[in-house]
């Protein structure tokens, strides 16, 4: 159980990445729904190329995301692809013991 468990009051839906084609087309499952904390938060992230962007949002979950996966946000349209967009970044996070407590995923 995660610490933070008890604020997963919002729900996104997530579409795990099965394969890519050749022409770099991504396939993926069909979205399910899981627990979350969605807040809004404009950040500016950094990677180690010195590439930069900016988040909109951050979705806390106890549930493993992937850079690769899609992620539809709470309220979003799971029939509408667009709807959905790809993680700019995915943290795990830690409790005091060393166990794995959740992820920040932003968006």
């Amino acid at each position: 159980m995660t610490l933070l468990g008890h604020t997963f009051r919002h729900t996104f839906h997530l579409a795990r990445h099965v394969s890519s084609n050749a022409g770099g087309e991504s396939e993926y499952e069909e979205p399910e729904a899981h627990p979350c904390r969605y807040q809004g938060a404009t950040k500016r992230l950094v990677s180690s190329d010195g590439s930069e962007r900016v988040t909109e949002a951050v979705l806390f979950t106890s549930v493993e995301v992937r850079a690769e996966d899609y992620v539809y946000p709470p309220g979003a349209d799971v029939d509408d692809y667009g709807a959905g967009r790809l993680p700019l970044r995915v943290t795990p996070r830690f409790n005091l013991a060393g166990d794995l407590d959740h992820y920040e995923v932003y968006l």
